[in-house]
């Protein structure tokens, strides 16, 4: 009799986390031994037609809309979906609330906003269903919810993110890391992070790398691009979420002070964000001046053949997990530039040609005019 497995995700959106649960799913899962149920906040996304046929998609209903919720739709969705229903409750939220607007460091707000968040958590349904073993794949809502909603035997979380970078609330997150049996990171360095904050848990955390499939990306890279232009330069390309922790906004003046010294630069950004992200990164690329010199491409289901027709990938972040837009541009043998994430050491560790930069806009200015003169350019 097969065992029953629960994956507990968020949406089937273009981006890393989704990614690397389709590997995952892919070529991880014995499907002869388990019976797997996805359950996605909300059933939506590019990559849903991409879901093994073996898995059962499930959704949490209308109570899900609490893991979509940003800084655009917070008010309205906390409002529609647990004010309406009990105007009382706002008593609850009301501590978090007042933390929020008087936090002195981001971290502060931080902290506020995901209590806040398990708050909300506690007005939700518990999942109905019991498993043999759950996951939380997509990270710490996912986990939060494992930890408070689900039934199973064995619960395990995943992290895709550096435990210190940015910081998080230990209390809390202890909390919930010791109601799991095991607490999956992505790389090494990850995996030494969370030991040294929570040393209480550190025989539940193991490394487990995300999955890359080499094959199916040098297969799909062959497939046509459109970058809509006929620029002739150096073509730049980054791929993922538009947002503060990609460092987008410090890779602006790096790149128009490389282009007012005559190198002929143009940067492609494949991923999408929330509005006033989106704003932001256009003022400031009006700012420099650089309209005609930055391209948003969008979502891209298959980003390969624009990563292989471009010169030079650029990973400019804060922080950074183990990005997997690096292990692809790896696969297809790109020139490489990174910010020194906590992982990038690890990450670029014996692959020819890469540079790894100081986190500013100094410092990627420095690595791709570095990389420039490596391959030629300069």
């Amino acid at each position: 009799m097969k065992q029953k497995m629960l994956i507990i995700g968020i949406t089937m959106a273009a981006a890393g986390s989704e990614k690397s649960f389709l590997s995952f799913a892919r070529h991880a899962i014995d499907y002869d031994q388990y019976e797997v149920d996805l359950l996605l906040a909300k059933k939506t996304g590019d990559f849903l037609s991409q879901i093994p046929k073996n898995i059962r998609v499930l959704e949490m209903g209308k109570e899900g809309e609490i893991f979509l919720i940003n800084r655009d739709n917070a008010a309205r969705i906390i409002a529609r979906r647990y004010l309406l229903k009990n105007p009382l409750r706002a008593f609850s939220l009301l501590p978090h609330i007042i933390k929020r607007k008087t936090a002195k460091t981001a971290a502060e707000k931080d902290f506020a906003s995901n209590r806040m968040w398990c708050e909300l958590l506690k007005k939700m349904p518990a999942w109905d269903t019991e498993y043999d073993v759950a996951l939380a794949y997509w990270g710490d809502h996912t986990m939060f919810y494992m930890c408070d909603k689900v039934k199973a035997k064995k619960k395990i979380a995943w992290l895709h993110f550096d435990y210190a970078n940015p910081p998080r609330e230990d209390a809390l997150y202890l909390h919930y890391f010791s109601k799991c049996d095991k607490v999956v990171t992505v790389s090494k360095k990850i995996e030494a992070s969370l030991k040294q904050a929570l040393p209480e848990i550190a025989d539940k955390v193991m490394t487990m790398e995300n999955i890359i499939d080499a094959e199916d990306i040098l297969q799909r890279a062959s497939e046509p691009c459109d970058l809509a232009d006929d620029f002739q330069g150096i073509r730049l390309l980054t791929v993922g979420r538009i947002c503060h922790q990609k460092g987008y906004d410090m890779a602006i003046p790096a790149i128009a002070r490389l282009i007012s010294e005559k190198h002929d630069i143009k940067w492609y950004i494949i991923g999408d964000g929330e509005a006033i992200d989106k704003e932001n990164l256009h003022a400031r690329i009006r700012q420099y001046g650089l309209q005609d010199r930055v391209s948003f491409l969008g979502i891209r289901q298959n980003p390969y053949p624009y990563m292989k027709a471009c010169d030079i990938y650029l990973q400019p972040s804060r922080h950074e997990g183990k990005p997997i837009a690096v292990e692809e541009a790896k696969i297809l043998q790109k020139p490489i530039v990174v910010t020194d994430y906590s992982s990038a050491r690890e990450q670029m560790a014996g692959y020819p040609i890469y540079e790894i930069a100081e986190i500013s806009e100094d410092g990627i200015y420095g690595g791709l005019q570095t990389m420039l003169k490596r391959i030629g350019i300069v």
